[in-house]
């Protein structure tokens, strides 16, 4: 007797196992695996993940005593198979041997993105694979059941990546169909590279699922690898008996059935009715809920598999990067073709419209607030402000978006030096469409598959992966001028596993990223934020020294980001500077109806939303046509500003080390009165009476004095050709010491420490912390 456990393939349930199970000998013991969010375990949150499936498994399938072992797993599931057999063997409680069947090697590498293919194109992957009842993919009720648990489970064969270890000591069988799209071959025979001794390989005739057309075949095949493997004395395994059923155990075998599986035996059917992996609440992984749509939702605060990377240990491995200006992984001299083929290749299109050919969203009747019909992604509403330097209130439209987005970079060593998974993104805003952005970008209402469409590939990391190290976590405003209290949370998380991306994605060394910031409107608004949020403070590590020791402009920045320095300021000393400024500064504000906006002079017409002087912003609506975003078209409103804005950082060396002169600002939205921005800050068209302070120096600077001079757009997701000049300027002793009130000078490394925490630094500074890097 043998105990053999199924596992199903992508999308798949215990009940496929059906046409072999009838057809295997009643000496066969079969264990059938439902995996949590399919039949009987639907109410279970998906596992979208292969290390979060094996862990349980190999925890339940190590309990059982009895007759040997036997691990039998098609396509998905073979892999689920192999790494519960790697576990097992781990803990000398490996299977007796492995059948895998229609799959490729774990150590072929593959880009698979079918997980990232809209409702209809993944339909047709699974037509082509000709293994779903063809009603089925006709059936949109039927459909919308099923669709979730399948796109999740090839999201888990997509992000699986194969960790090298020792061979499987069991034995191990292949089986591979003749005409299988998916698996060559050589791919199959490439199992022998995990497998201590050769695999045996069975090429039967049929495509993908020749497992349902050759049942036969097959299960003389399960039949021919268990009985090598069966204790010495026992009697040999029959063939197959045609026409078996559930209820008919033999009177020494018993044969549990898989969960959801009909029949009258169900019910008392001794063993364990599945060996699947229990759902994450179960088993002590990560808490979540899901909606009908299989989106899981992370209950707040649960961050299990991660760990938090000491601060002092990563700015070291920051400096490295920073210094590696290229990389055998993406050459340097490949990244311009990369994203100019790209943007090629791939058609975007944003066309301004009318108000009236937006769809769904609407003007609210009672407020005149332009909203989406769902309520979620954000608002353009009324905003009434007031402060303690202008005696009048002031009513303008603002976006109101309460959800808090994230930005997330994927990090991951290569020959010693870190890299970054950067994107090739469109946005609807940006000025030359195609910027690089950060591996994940995405609103709450986007990650929560609001749209319906495309999941956001490699959000999992974010959110919660095993094994997975944080390097940076902070929740970060937006633009307080156009944005009520908006926030992103901006993490940098690094992983061993070296994970598949298709051609929109590249890893890049800080150093490459730093080249390219010295492009116009090339690296966008959500990069320059989260990178700026990585810890620099004592990365000149105690081998390394002190980098750069002289006194020249790039070796005084690195001491200020990186060296153990004197700073002008102590910390509580900048600090206590913004939380003097927040006690007696003045700043009302109170969300209004947008219709009260026009009598403070904006004017809403067919296609717009203005002041009638020209000045400040508009807002617009455009609609976008995007081949590889998550839907492939919608239409939305954008904010459009009316003039291009300047923001400057005035730097001074002080005891030959680089300090920075930030200011307390505060704009219409902001969170908590005000956060240090740039020395300077301003759309200088726009100006009228006195100039800001340091306007005057700033515009008399000659080439000589300026280190860094970039135009670079700004969140081309919300708004519509917004662009800065980012300047970083090196002054001498005409810029004093002494501040004036609510500014304070700071070093980069203390301006880094402080974008540990949120509400610091507003996004215009974060972006001019990257820019710097770009200057040594």
């Amino acid at each position: 007797m043998a105990r053999l456990v199924c596992f199903p393939h992508a999308g798949g349930s215990a009940s496929a196992f059906l046409p072999l199970i009838r057809e295997l000998p009643e000496e066969v013991e079969v264990l059938a695996v439902q995996y949590p969010g399919r039949q009987d375990r639907r109410a279970e949150p998906l596992v979208d993940s292969i290390e979060q499936l094996v862990a349980p498994l190999a925890d339940v399938l190590q309990a059982q005593t009895g007759p040997p072992l036997v691990l039998f797993g098609h396509s998905m599931g073979a892999t689920v198979a192999y790494e519960v057999a790697r576990i097992l063997e781990q803990r000398e409680a490996g299977p007796a041997a492995l059948v895998v069947s229609g799959r490729r090697a774990p150590t072929v590498n593959t880009v698979s993105a079918v997980h990232l293919y809209d409702d209809a194109r993944l339909i047709d992957e699974l037509r082509s694979l000709d293994g779903t009842d063809s009603s089925l993919l006709t059936d949109p009720e039927l459909l919308e059941l099923v669709l979730p648990a399948i796109r999740n489970d090839y999201r888990a064969v997509g992000h699986y990546v194969h960790r090298p270890g020792t061979p499987l000591s069991c034995p191990l069988t292949v089986l591979t169909g003749a005409d299988d799209p998916n698996v060559s071959a050589a791919e199959a025979a490439a199992w022998s590279q995990v497998a201590a001794a050769d695999p045996r390989v069975h090429t039967l005739p049929g495509g993908h699922f020749f497992l349902f057309e050759r049942p036969t075949e097959v299960c003389a095949a399960v039949v021919g690898a268990i009985s090598p493997v069966l204790p010495p004395g026992a009697p040999p395994l029959p063939p197959g008996l045609p026409g078996r059923r559930y209820g008919t155990p033999g009177p020494s075998a018993r044969t549990p059935l898989p969960a959801g599986a009909p029949g009258p035996a169900r019910a008392g059917a001794p063993g364990p009715a599945r060996a699947g992996a229990p759902g994450p609440a179960r088993t002590g992984g990560p808490s979540g809920r899901t909606d009908g749509r299989g989106v899981r939702r992370p209950e707040p605060g649960a961050m299990s598999g991660a760990d938090y990377v000491d601060r002092r240990r990563t700015a070291e491995r920051v400096r490295v990067s920073a210094d590696a200006a290229d990389s055998r992984v993406h050459p340097m001299a490949e990244v311009p073709g990369w994203l100019d083929g790209y943007a090629r290749a791939h058609h975007f299109h944003a066309e301004p419209i009318p108000f009236d050919r937006l769809r769904r969203w609407y003007f609210d009747p009672g407020t005149g607030d332009l909203r989406h019909e769902t309520g979620r992604f954000f608002a353009v509403e009324g905003l009434r402000t007031g402060s303690d330097s202008d005696a009048a209130d002031r009513v303008q439209p603002i976006i109101a978006q309460p959800e808090v987005g994230l930005l997330g970079i994927l990090a991951h060593e290569f020959d010693g030096v870190l890299h970054f998974l950067m994107q090739a993104k469109p946005e609807p805003g940006n000025v030359n469409g195609l910027q690089l952005s950060p591996t994940v970008q995405a609103t709450r209402s986007n990650f929560d598959e609001v749209h319906h469409g495309r999941p956001t590939p490699f959000l999992d990391w974010f959110i919660q992966h095993p094994g997975r190290r944080v390097l940076a976590d902070s929740i970060q405003s937006e633009q307080a001028d156009w944005f009520l209290h908006k926030h992103n949370r901006n993490m940098v998380v690094e992983t061993d596993a070296v994970v598949e991306a298709d051609d929109a994605f590249r890893w890049l060394t800080l150093g490459q990223i730093r080249q390219l910031m010295l492009r116009d409107d090339l690296v966008n608004m959500d990069t320059r934020s989260v990178l700026a949020c990585l810890p620099t403070a004592g990365g000149a590590s105690h081998e390394a020294g002190t980098p750069d020791g002289g006194e020249e402009f790039a070796g005084a920045l690195r001491k200020s980001f990186y060296g153990e320095t004197e700073p002008l300021y102590e910390p509580h000393a900048i600090t206590g500077c913004l939380t003097d400024v927040r006690a007696l500064r003045i700043l009302r504000q109170q969300s209004v109806p947008l219709e009260q906006a026009y009598a403070h002079g904006w004017e809403r017409t067919e296609t717009t939303i203005r002041h009638r002087d020209g000045r400040h912003f508009e807002i617009m609506a455009v609609d976008v046509k995007a081949e590889r975003r998550e839907v492939a078209s919608w239409t939305q409103p954008l904010l459009r500003p009316c003039s291009q804005g300047l923001v400057a950082l005035i730097t001074r060396r002080f005891g030959g080390v680089l300090h920075a002169l930030v200011a307390a600002r505060s704009g219409a939205g902001t969170l908590n009165v005000a956060e240090f921005g740039p020395s300077v800050q301003c759309r200088p068209a726009e100006l009228s009476g006195d100039a800001p302070p340091y306007l005057d120096y700033v515009r008399a600077c000659g080439t000589d004095r300026i280190r860094y001079d970039v135009i670079h757009s700004e969140e081309g997701g919300r708004f519509y050709h917004a662009r800065n000049r980012y300047l970083v300027i090196e002054a001498g002793a005409e810029i004093p010491a002494d501040c004036p009130p609510g500014f304070r000078w700071a070093t980069f490394g203390q301006l880094t420490d402080l974008l540990a925490h949120g509400n610091y630094l507003n996004v215009e500074l974060r972006t001019l912390i990257t820019c710097a890097h770009a200057t040594y």
